[in-house]
């Protein structure tokens, strides 16, 4: 069985882009993980992700793998 969606105050995506743009365009995956943690405590690593995916298809960020598990997180030039 599928779990209900939560209505947070500021949605997911948004979030993120605010915390990339706290610290100056990029961070690492799972800084920002730690930081919506602290906002947002249901926050799953799978929604999180999928929340990634999402933005970077947009074209609003840039993932890049530093390494297999530690991937880079940077704001696109608008």
């Amino acid at each position: 069985m599928r779990a209900p969606r939560i209505w947070r105050p500021i949605p997911l995506d948004d979030l993120i882009i605010d915390l990339l743009r706290q610290r100056k365009g990029v961070a690492r995956d799972k800084e920002i993980f730690r930081m919506v943690k602290t906002i947002y405590k249901d926050v799953s690593p799978k929604e999180f992700y999928k929340t990634i995916m999402r933005l970077e298809l947009k074209g609003l960020i840039n993932v890049s793998s530093i390494s297999k598990s530690i991937k880079s997180l940077r704001l696109r030039e608008t």
